[in-house]
């Protein structure tokens, strides 16, 4: 800044419609075609120092400028002689006009705010000028900062007189410090159009009218007001914006005078800030501003009315940093996006579920309720209202939360049950049909009646009674309000229940609850009139209502009442009297005792009543106590009747006369003895209670000085002399009881003046001024006290010198430690250091030589200053003083750390020379260690620990690491940084000692970590979030004592060089402990222990001994060990690779992650519950997990068409008859003849049976036979670990089944929710990068089979999809220009139907692609069509880049999906598809219709049937699919496929990418699965009762737990949870595509993996697909082992089991037909009649000849069914 000018160079720019040249000739280049335009304002005037070809203040330019030759762009210039400064700020258009905001300084060279704006349909010469005025209070805020354009709600509406749907233009000023700089003091105003249009108005009238300079714009170039005319309004008006016909010539730029200027009152003012951009939003009616500030704040405020605001948040985004102009909402209006220098940063609007409760969320009338937020009452929870579905929302200003006000009653006796119970509850939501309440008393559910805001409902039987805890009367229990429509208790309150027994005082009794006390009983009931005796006396409670006997409440118990203190020496034997109220009936009393009580200690003393039955006294006792220390002590006296505690007690003061009172003086005084003790002075110099003294002293003896402070003062030679030299202080005995009793002091001839209040009788001490003596001596001090004289003391009068000070330099601000030396610096009490007249603070005791003092802030710096010290009143010089200039700061590297701190931080800077302590201070808390001065311009800081708890009563995380403010102490001193002085702090790392196995694996056994020198050249230490703040440097690692060092950090391993020897262990450690300091984070690994090496030298000395034979043995053990050891080095060669490529990926990983978490807010939100999962149907469900690729399935139920035939009937009695089917289900398993497809078949009819008739208990039985004979048979087969191995059986298909009927409610409740968010990460991911819509390969598949190998880097298209076309609705769809339409159509309706299930929604195939592009029409887009790209035989599909051009596409794109056509463009008028449009059609199974549905199946294929008849081969990205085979296209495909890189490396890279990117997702799900999650689900029934069974067959069959893991892995996991994580579309209605089932095929085998037993083995040979996920192996499997021990030490819950098999039966029971289920069945049984029958024969038992009978009737011919059965009804037919 020079010469007052503000900026030498300012200048905004916008893109806004607008026209080049002004239509005034018929040049050729003159283009007055409107179309976006660039305009830019710039304030560079004369002032700037650089020269320019033209000034210019306004331009603008086309966008394509140079394509269509145009040479310059329109602008207008600046007149040289304009020498003013012109700041511009922002720009913006509107309405036909572009404006440009500004200040600049008026004639007087005053800064004042403009607003300009050009007419977007003429030329630049329509630019006119006003003033903008924004005032408060008559402060002028001057100097205009931003402005934007936005809506305002009802309230601020009406108060300005507006009407709905009107705009507002609004503004933030800054008040100037005349230079036109601005300062803290800042205002926000709001002005209507009407006003800013008037003041246009006046300005151009002005120009046109009045014709006077004062209305021409002063800096424009050729600006000019015609001759004066009398124009009327309308002309005025029509010349404001004129068309291009020549009226734009009677003016040329014209300005408002400032009287004419649009002024507003401010609405909101700060006076600390700067406030620097501004926009609004509308949210339920309230009126929000957005306003950033100067150090990069953004404050959230309401604008209730024009003269009514608050600002309810201020939001950190970049500390230090200006918000810039340009701040705006999102298309959501969910988003803010904010720009700083160094940042663009998205943050949500609002933040509503940081707030828990209502009374969080609702605050009327605070300032900082968040108007976006609100209560949805029935979700319980705090949110915008378009997130509270199927509940009342309360918005934040609301007067009252939803709470439970009354209930009545409050609280109940624990023996009661049922009863009415009544709440009141204030917003209580209206219900619906089909809708109720409940109530919830604790886990006990009850029926709620509502009536108004009343619910009635009754109180848990006795069994859901909580117990009361021991030595309480009551317990509450959560009474809340539970609602059926979101199955949430929404409200809740304390309900009590009480137990009146438990109470055993009756002033508590009758004032608790409802209970009453029996006197005599001595107990207190809920029910006197049935619990006490008959001839009781009873008190009522207190809140009785005309209690019969007028006894109520705690007057009426029986007490203790005590009118005065009761005052006893102590060692004194006597009588207590005790006054009592409502003592019981001495007839009724049989004894009454005291029992009294001393600290703690209690004797009972026998005691009687009076004849008044009101007194109680207490037997003879002597009252003492052993404390010798305390003058007075209180006992309590407790009365007993029958044995029986009356309430309150007797107080009782001991004391002792003795006990601190050493003189007489202090026997007698007032202060230090109190009236009514009866203490004397007694002979023997002992003060004592009068009736133990034989003889009383009345007089007190001479006064004794036993010492005086200080013990020394200072000599005074300086004239004028002081009055004294300091006071002193005596202590001793007798100096009497009150100062008037001290006659005088003397020290030596002169007396020692006594100070006003400088007695006291308590520490018998007396201060008094020491008088001046100018010599050094001994002298006597003596004190007189009512005529007797004490024995003289020695005070001593000695010299203090000071010789040296040091240091002799320190800075301006204080702060510096400065050391006297010297002699006799000691003397005195009274010292005091002085520098120039500032104090210099002493900071230590002082000692004869040396003084130390902290000294104070100076003035200025740079002058030598004198030092004086003080001893009282005599004053000595010191040696001079000079103050330095302050330090300051300018920088710190590195900028961020850990939070726990402790990490180096070089700082630089100036004046850190004088510095003696300095410190970093994080957010005020400083660092344990000072800083070390290196030279007086840098130093070396330890960071300090960072506390992020946040201050203030609202606060909210905004990232894993935290912005803090960042300072300095320099001996005290906090400078004031400028610029960006924050210091980013992250998560302290996390290291995994060696006891975690499973990040260590085999290197460590028992704790110990192996370290072998031969294969391992540094060891590994585990850790997560390592170097995210921290360097090399920062880590130190030590093996025992020897420090090592430390080769490299990454995110999760720290690589460690380690000493050839092994270091000798310390501490008494039997091997050297692995240890590592992290800044102030100490972490202990554990031990490590060095493999022995064998020695060769001692191998050929022995071998030469012991001979050639023994010697080839070792030759061949040294190359064995030599072979492993290089596989070992190999292996972990392989594993070291994978962690580099995997921290390569690491940054695209997180930023893939990042945008995954941004699409994946709805799916994984606190909310997630009110998004419904689209799961399939039951029927779906069974026939995906039971019946997929088989033949029989039975059909749907019909019962009216249910006609079970006696043959059908009997083959179900028979199917149900245990033993037959056993035999059944062995036969077939033992028939080799039969299929496994048909094995598998029948076992699932037969489950449908069995759920048909309701027999999952009896399917669990006969499964569970199975299995043990199946476990019987492996075992004594010596086959244990082939359990359920094998899928070719009945039974292991009937266990599947099993598994997959019993685990459904648990998908449905919680475990299909992880699956469901990781399938869609997985979508999302796959869609980011290139798909071939022929191969289905992408570029980031987790499969490297499936990789896509072309480099296609694709652009992002973003796409403007119609959603209605009345009201113009559309949704972003952002789209890949290498997509093919087919793929554009299908992320379309992915975004358009994202909530409906797949089959809910209409196809690809069955809908075109309609371009819509303005006046350029319709056009429907194609995969292939005309333009498609031809070689030869071969033909590419058409990609969205191909078929619209780039320059539009980045313009945005408007697209709508129509019904497909058969000609394609034959009619462009078609309705468009979407949700808004969709109607469902009567006995549609789709809600989607289309007249031309028989089309192409959905296989999500690309169908090219007429081109493949044809010879015509069709691909998108790649040629893989077609060439190979073919000779003739052999040489294009090798041309093709040379051109691109197919280096596996790469394909692994991305694979590595995606993995990190889904790797949360991929834990969450295995986490779920294993319940190793924090939510602690329980585990279902069904598994423990399976892992159960195999825990007692493996006891009693005796395998070992490798083989009792590998059963469990064969039941659950195999069976059930490979198949769910590989098809999710088995349990809910989506599309699942090739690339998706490759990776989860990944997935899943990186499951079962997980679950073996033994560790898989890896080596570089190993299929690469297999090294994925090799690092989070050990982790996976430990959640394994964790998981199977949780389920074998969880207790089996047998009703739960029960109830488990209950609801798997229903939800599937009545979805298939009995009769078709039957006769599939019976066609799979006949088949095998014969066999079946000749294994019958063979038992001649009675139950199976039985069921021969019954199955050689179920298949008799229909002429024998009738005899058959008749025979087979009576059991003595043979």
């Amino acid at each position: 800044m020079k010469d007052g000018v503000v900026s030498e160079l300012s200048g905004v720019g916008i893109i806004a419609p607008g026209v080049l040249g002004d239509g005034t000739n018929d040049k050729d280049d003159v283009i007055v075609i409107k179309r976006n335009v660039l305009y830019v304002s710039s304030g560079h005037t004369s002032l700037d120092p650089v020269e320019y070809s033209y000034m210019y203040v306004n331009a603008r330019r086309r966008l394509d400028n140079d394509l269509l030759g145009l040479p310059n762009p329109d602008f207008n210039s600046i007149t040289p002689f304009y020498n003013k400064p012109i700041q511009f700020k922002t720009a913006f258009d509107y309405e036909g006009y572009t404006y440009f905001v500004s200040f600049r300084p008026n004639d007087t060279n005053y800064f004042l705010s403009r607003l300009s704006r050009v007419c977007q349909e003429n030329s630049l010469h329509t630019l006119s000028e006003i003033y903008l005025s924004c005032v408060y209070n008559n402060v002028d805020y001057n100097l205009v900062q931003a402005m934007s354009v936005g809506p305002v709600g009802p309230e601020l509406n009406t108060s300005l007189g507006l009407q709905a749907g009107d705009n507002v233009l609004y503004g933030v000023f800054a008040k100037g410090d005349g230079s036109g700089v601005a300062t803290g003091q800042s205002a926000m105003c709001i002005y209507k159009w009407d006003d800013i249009e008037d003041a246009f108005f006046k300005a151009l009238e002005g120009c046109i009218n009045v014709n006077n300079d004062v209305h021409t714009l002063d800096y424009a170039d050729d600006a000019d007001c015609p001759q004066s005319f009398s124009f009327t309004a309308a002309d005025i008006q029509s010349l404001m914006c004129p068309p291009n016909d020549g009226r734009q010539l009677y003016r040329r730029y014209s300005q408002g005078t400032y009287t004419e200027a649009a002024v507003s009152d401010a609405l909101l003012t700060v006076n600390d800030k700067i406030l620097t951009s501004v926009t609004t939003a509308i949210e339920e009616d309230h009126t929000i501003a957005f306003i950033g500030t100067d150090n990069g704040q953004l404050i959230k405020a309401e604008l209730t009315n024009k003269t009514l605001s608050r600002m309810y948040e201020t939001v950190t985004i970049d500390t230090g940093q200006e918000v810039r102009s340009e701040t705006f909402l999102d298309e959501t209006s969910n988003y803010i996006i904010a720009l700083t220098a160094k940042k663009l940063v998205k943050l949500q609007v609002a933040n509503c579920s940081q707030f828990i409760t209502c009374d969080e969320c609702i605050r009327p009338g605070q300032l900082d309720a968040d108007p976006y937020c609100g209560w949805c009452t029935l979700h319980k929870k705090c949110t915008r209202f378009k997130e509270c579905q199927q509940s009342p929302w309360l918005p934040s200003n609301s007067a009252q939360c939803i709470e439970i006000t009354n209930v009545e009653p409050p609280f109940i006796p624990k023996t009661f049950e049922n009863i009415s119970i009544s709440l009141t509850v204030e917003q209580l939501p209206p219900l619906n049909i089909n809708q109720n309440y409940n109530c919830k008393f604790g886990d006990f559910q009850s029926s709620a009646i509502k009536d108004g805001e009343t619910l009635t409902c009754n109180s848990p039987p006795l069994s859901h009674v909580p117990q009361i805890p021991t030595s309480q009367a009551f317990v509450d229990v959560i009474l809340s309000v539970h609602s059926s429509v979101t199955d949430v208790d929404f409200v809740s309150t304390d309900f009590t229940f009480f137990d009146c027994s438990a109470i055993t005082s009756c002033s508590e009794c009758v004032s608790s609850f409802t209970c009453d006390w029996c006197i005599y009983d001595n107990k207190c009931t809920h029910n006197a009139s049935t619990l006490c005796t008959a001839d009781d006396k009873i008190i009522f409670n207190g809140n009785a209502v005309s209690p019969p006997n007028g006894f109520q409440g705690q007057g009426s118990c029986p007490q203790i009442y005590q009118p005065n203190e009761e005052l006893i020496h102590a060692n004194i034997r006597k009588e207590v009297r005790i006054p009592i109220m409502n003592l019981p009936n001495a007839t009724k009393v049989n004894s009454y005792e005291c029992e009294l009580e001393i600290k703690a200690q209690t004797v009972r003393i026998p005691a009687t009543v009076d004849e008044s039955n009101s007194n109680i006294t207490c037997s003879q006792y002597t009252y003492d106590y052993t404390a010798k220390d305390k003058q007075e002590v209180n006992a309590y006296i407790k009365v007993f009747w029958n044995d029986n505690e009356i309430d309150n007690a007797y107080q009782v003061t001991l004391y002792k006369c003795s006990v601190q009172r050493p003189d007489c003086s202090r026997c007698y005084s007032m202060n230090t003895t109190r009236s009514g003790l009866d203490c004397v002075w007694c002979t023997g110099d002992q003060c004592s209670y009068s009736p133990f003294c034989s003889s009383i002293v009345n007089e007190c003896p001479s006064p004794v000085i036993i010492q005086t402070l200080p013990i020394s003062v200072t000599t005074v030679t300086t004239q004028p002399e002081p009055d004294f030299t300091e006071v002193i202080e005596l202590f001793g005995t007798d100096f009497g009881q009150m100062m008037s009793d001290i006659d005088n002091i003397m020290i030596d001839n002169k007396e020692c003046v006594i100070v006003a209040d400088g007695f006291n009788i308590a520490l018998q001490s007396v201060k008094c001024k020491a008088p001046v003596f100018d010599s050094v001596s001994q002298r006597d001090v003596i004190i007189t006290v009512q005529g007797k004289t004490s024995a003289p003391v020695v005070i001593l009068y000695q010299n203090p010198l000071i010789s040296e000070l040091s240091p002799r330099f320190g800075i301006q601000a204080g702060g510096t430690t400065l050391t006297f030396s010297g002699s006799n610096l000691n003397t005195g009490n009274d010292v005091m250091v002085s520098i120039d007249g500032r104090e210099c603070y002493v900071t230590r005791s002082i000692s004869e030589n040396q003084i130390m003092c902290t000294t104070s802030n100076y003035t200025t710096s740079g002058a030598e200053v004198a030092v004086t010290v003080t001893f009282g009143n005599a004053v000595r010089d010191g040696p001079t003083f000079t103050y330095t200039t302050n330090p300051t700061v300018t920088d710190f590297q590195p900028n961020k750390g850990i939070q726990a701190g402790g990490q180096n931080i070089r700082v630089t800077g100036t004046n850190f020379q004088y510095v003696q302590k300095a410190t970093m201070l994080l957010n005020s808390v400083s660092a344990e260690n000072i800083c070390i001065i290196l030279s007086n311009e840098e130093m070396d800081c330890e960071s300090p620990p960072a506390d992020l708890s946040t201050s203030g009563h609202r606060s909210r995380r905004q990232a894993d690491q935290e912005v803090l403010p960042l300072t300095f102490s320099f001996d005290g001193f906090v400078p004031a940084l400028s610029g960006d002085f924050g210091f980013s702090v992250y998560p302290n790392p996390i290291y995994y000692p060696f006891d975690n196995m499973s990040f260590y694996g085999e290197t460590v056994v028992d704790g110990i970590y192996r370290y072998d020198k031969d294969i391992d050249e540094f060891i590994k230490l585990i850790g997560s979030d390592i170097n995210l703040a921290s360097d090399i440097e920062d880590v130190e690692v030590f093996i025992g004592s020897v420090k090592c060092t430390v080769n490299s950090i990454t995110r999760t391993v720290v690589i460690v060089e380690v000493p050839d020897k092994e270091p000798n262990p310390v501490d008494g450690e039997d091997h050297p402990i692995v240890k590592i300091q992290h800044g102030n984070i100490n972490v202990t690994f554990g031990p490590i222990e060095y493999s022995s090496k064998i020695q060769v030298e001692i191998i050929i000395v022995v071998c030469s001994v012991i001979g050639v034979a023994i010697l080839l043995f070792f030759i061949i053990l040294l190359i064995h060990r030599r072979r492993i050891k290089q596989y070992d080095k190999e292996t972990k060669k392989v594993y070291v690779e994978m962690e580099r490529i995997q921290e390569e990926v690491q940054e695209e990983a997180q930023s893939a992650f990042a945008d995954l978490t941004v699409y994946l807010t709805d799916l994984t939100a606190d909310d997630f519950q009110g998004i419904v999962m689209p799961f399939v149907t039951h029927k779906q469900y069974v026939c995906n997990m039971m019946f997929n690729g088989f033949e029989h399935i039975p059909d749907s139920q019909n019962k009216d068409s249910e006609n079970i035939t006696t043959r059908l009937q009997q083959l179900s009695e028979l199917l149900l008859n245990k033993s037959f089917l056993l035999t059944f289900i062995k036969m077939l398993d033992s028939n080799s003849k039969v299929t496994v497809k048909e094995k598998c078949n029948i076992a699932s009819l037969l489950v449908v049976e069995f759920l048909i008739e309701d027999k999952m208990d009896y399917f669990t039985e006969v499964l569970e036979e199975l299995l043990i004979d199946n476990i019987d048979y492996c075992v004594s087969s010596h086959k244990a670990k082939q359990v359920l191995a094998r899928t070719d059986s009945v039974t292991a298909k009937l266990l599947s089944n099993w598994i997959a009927l019993s685990m459904y409610n648990c998908l449905k409740d919680y475990a299909g929710h992880p699956l469901y968010v990781l399938y869609h990460a997985l979508k999302l991911r796959i869609e980011m990068g290139p798909v071939d819509a022929i191969t289905g390969r992408a570029t980031y598949s987790l499969n490297l089979d499936d990789c896509l190998q072309s480099d296609e880097r694709p652009q992002v298209i973003t796409l403007n999809a119609i959603q209605n076309s009345d009201s113009g609705e559309f949704q972003k769809v952002k789209v890949l220009s290498c997509d093919t339409i087919s793929q554009v159509k299908e992320k379309i309706l992915d975004t358009l139907y994202k909530n409906d299930p797949y089959t809910d929604r209409p196809k690809v195939q069955h809908l075109d692609l309609s371009w819509r592009h303005g006046r350029g029409g319709h056009l429907i887009l194609s995969d292939i069509d005309a333009t498609s790209q031809r070689n030869g035989q071969l033909i590419k599909l058409n990609t969205i880049g191909d078929l619209i051009p780039k320059t539009v596409a980045d313009n945005g794109c408007t697209v709508a999906l129509v019904k497909k056509q058969t000609v394609a463009n034959a009619d462009i008028d078609l309705d468009v598809v979407s949700p808004a449009t969709a109607t469902p059609a009567a006995g549609a199974a789709s809600k989607f219709v289309f007249d031309n549905a028989a089309l192409e199946p959905d296989n999500g294929a690309i169908s090219m049937k007429s081109l493949e008849e044809s010879g015509m081969k069709h691909y998108h990205l790649t040629l893989d699919n077609v060439g190979r085979s073919d000779p003739k296209r052999k040489s294009l495909f090798n041309m093709h496929r040379n051109a691109k890189r197919d280096i596996k490396e790469i394909k692994f890279l991305r694979a590595m990418a995606t993995k990190e990117a889904i790797k949360e997702y991929v834990d969450e799900m295995f986490n779920t699965i294993f319940w190793a999650s924090s939510s602690q689900l329980p585990i279902p029934p069904s598994v423990k009762y399976l892992f159960d069974l195999f825990d007692q067959e493996a006891k009693k069959q005796g395998v070992d737990d490798l083989t009792l893991t590998t059963w469990k892995n064969n039941s659950v996991p195999s069976k059930f949870w490979v198949q769910v994580i590989k098809h999710p579309e088995y349990i809910f209605d989506i599309k699942q595509t090739g690339p998706i089932m490759g990776t989860l095929s990944i997935i899943s085998r990186t499951f079962i993996e997980s679950c073996s037993p033994k560790k898989i083995q890896l080596t570089k040979e190993s299929e690469v697909n297999r090294l994925l996920y090799t690092k989070e192996m050990p982790h996976y499997r430990s959640l394994v082992d964790n998981f199977y021990k949780k389920v074998q030490t969880a207790e089996f819950q047998r009703a739960s089991f029960v109830q488990e098999l209950h609801n798997s039966g229903k939800n599937f029971r009545d979805i298939f037909s009995r009769t078709s289920t039957l006769e599939h069945l019976f066609s799979y049984l006949k088949d095998h009649t014969d066999k079946l029958t000749s294994l019958l024969q063979q038992d001649e038992g009675y139950e199976t000849q039985r069921n021969l009978r019954q199955l050689r009737s179920v298949f008799a011919e229909p002429n024998e069914e009738s005899s058959t059965s008749q025979n087979s009804k009576n059991p003595y037919v043979h």
